[in-house]
C-alpha cells in the first residue's frame, strides 16, 4: 500500500510540476543590437516579502543558423556545463521521457556550481519540447527528493542557500527560419541575502558565457572547443 502511494506521488510531482508554463517578460529587444549579433542582458527584481535575492535574468542573442541547428546544442546539458568555467559539471542523472518529436521528453539533470567562497549543487526537473525547440526545468525541492530517493530515484538536495530555480530556454526562428533567435529566461530566489558579486557572476559571467558558447558552438558546426577543454587532465 505505501510503495503504491509513493509511486502515485511520483506520477502527480512528474506530471504536473512543469504544467504551468513560464512566459517571456515584458521586455523591449533592440532591433540594432540583435542585427549586430551583440548579446542583450535584462535583470529584473521579484517582489519578496523575506527581504531574499530574488532575481529573474533574461538572454537574447541571435544565432546564425536555424532553429534545428541551434537546438542540437541546447539538448546537450553537458555541453552547456561545459561552456561555462564555474561549472563543476551538468549531468543526466534520470531520462523518465526520451526526447521525440511530437512528445515532451523529461529528465532529470544534477547541476554542480562553484565559485569563491560559495559552492551550490541542485537537480533540475526539465521538459524538452521538440516541436517548439523549447526547455522548461525547475528545481526540485527537498520533500520531492525524498520521495525520489525513496521509489530509487537518487537525488540529491538543493544547497540550503537556493530556495527555488525555474525558467526555460526557446529557439525561436528568424529571418523565415534561416537564424535564431535564442532566449533564455532564468528566475533565481536565494534562501538568503548574498553578496553582490553573486549577483554579478549570474548575471554578468555564467549567463555572458552560457549564451555566446552557445553561438559558438553552433556557429563552427561542432568545431568550437569550449577553453574550459584545456584545464581537463590527459
Amino acid at each position: 500500500m505505501k510503495k503504491h502511494l509513493i509511486l502515485f506521488l511520483f506520477i502527480i510531482l512528474s506530471g504536473t510540476a512543469n504544467s504551468a508554463e513560464i512566459k517571456i517578460p515584458d521586455i523591449v529587444i533592440d532591433r540594432e543590437k540583435l542585427l549586430a549579433n551583440e548579446l542583450q542582458i535584462f535583470e529584473q527584481t521579484l517582489p519578496s516579502n523575506d527581504f531574499v535575492n530574488h532575481k529573474r535574468i533574461v538572454g537574447i542573442l541571435l544565432i546564425d543558423a536555424p532553429p534545428k541547428e541551434v537546438w542540437k546544442v541546447l539538448k546537450d546539458w553537458k555541453l552547456m556545463g561545459e561552456l561555462m568555467s564555474d561549472v563543476e559539471y551538468h549531468k543526466v542523472i534520470a531520462e523518465l521521457k526520451p526526447i521525440k518529436k511530437g512528445l515532451i521528453g523529461q529528465s532529470f539533470i544534477e547541476c554542480s556550481v562553484s565559485i569563491p567562497l560559495f559552492d551550490f549543487q541542485y537537480t533540475l526537473d526539465v521538459l524538452f519540447d521538440e516541436s517548439r525547440f523549447r526547455q522548461d526545468w525547475r528545481l526540485i525541492k527537498p520533500e520531492e527528493v525524498r520521495i525520489y530517493n525513496m521509489i530509487g530515484i537518487k537525488v540529491k538536495e538543493p544547497t540550503d542557500t537556493i530556495q527555488n530555480i525555474k525558467g526555460f530556454m526557446i529557439a525561436e526562428p528568424f529571418q523565415n527560419g534561416r537564424k535564431t533567435i535564442y532566449k533564455f529566461i532564468s528566475t533565481v530566489k536565494f534562501s538568503t541575502i548574498l553578496p553582490e558579486f553573486v549577483e554579478n557572476y549570474m548575471i554578468e559571467k555564467a549567463l555572458t558565457e552560457h549564451m555566446e558558447g552557445i553561438k559558438k558552438c553552433v556557429e563552427s558546426h561542432g568545431l568550437y572547443v569550449p577553453p574550459k577543454f584545456f584545464d581537463l587532465p590527459f
